[in-house]
């Protein structure tokens, strides 16, 4: 791994800072109720030191989901330790509970609604994770194949962002994680 000069650290320091800002405002205010200049001012950057990192607002929130993604990527993908596919789904949804806990859930009752379309964005990496786990269970005969893998990953997505959305409807006084284990345990014994 290449060492990061000072000046690169400053950067990712400065872009890191404006960022837990943000997020920290849209959990506070929502999304459409705050503006690039208040992130920079609670960042204590300047309206054009925040575009040099984030082209709009949006790219700030979208820029949650691709961290999110990367930590599926780094973090989850390689380091499922359950033996078969439904196994494996059940930790995933575990880890994506997690994941979401870890996060304020002032936040994330603010990024769960029904205008934030990065949920169904194609294509991204934590799907395509999701996406193989179901393909090698259709492929080992642990799942049918009456529905594609692309399928079978939206509808547990459907799923688990339920387990979530009801989550923060009750302002997290569920047990997440155990609430995403039990519905995506129910929900996998079905594909087969």
């Amino acid at each position: 791994m290449t060492k990061l000069t000072s000046r690169a650290k400053q950067a990712l320091e400065t872009k890191n800072r404006i960022y837990e800002c943000g997020v920290n405002l849209i959990g506070k205010h929502g999304f459409d109720q705050i503006t690039v200049e208040q992130i920079a001012s609670e960042a204590g950057v300047s309206v054009g030191t925040y575009y040099y990192y984030f082209e709009s607002k949006f790219e700030l929130f979208k820029e949650m989901f691709k961290r999110a993604d990367e930590y599926f990527l780094n973090k989850i993908a390689d380091n499922l330790e359950s033996s078969t596919a439904p196994e494996k789904i059940v930790e995933f949804f575990e880890k994506y509970a997690d994941f979401t806990y870890e996060t304020e859930i002032e936040i994330v009752k603010k990024i769960y609604i029904s205008d934030n379309k990065m949920f169904i964005t194609e294509n991204r990496p934590m799907q395509a994770i999701l996406q193989s786990i179901i393909e090698k269970g259709q492929a080992s005969g642990e799942f049918s194949k009456s529905m594609s893998s692309i399928e079978l990953t939206n509808m547990l997505f459907l799923v688990g962002r339920g387990v979530i959305f009801d989550w923060c409807l009750r302002d997290g006084t569920i047990n997440l994680k155990e609430t995403m284990k039990k519905v995506i345990g129910i929900v996998t014994k079905g594909l087969n």
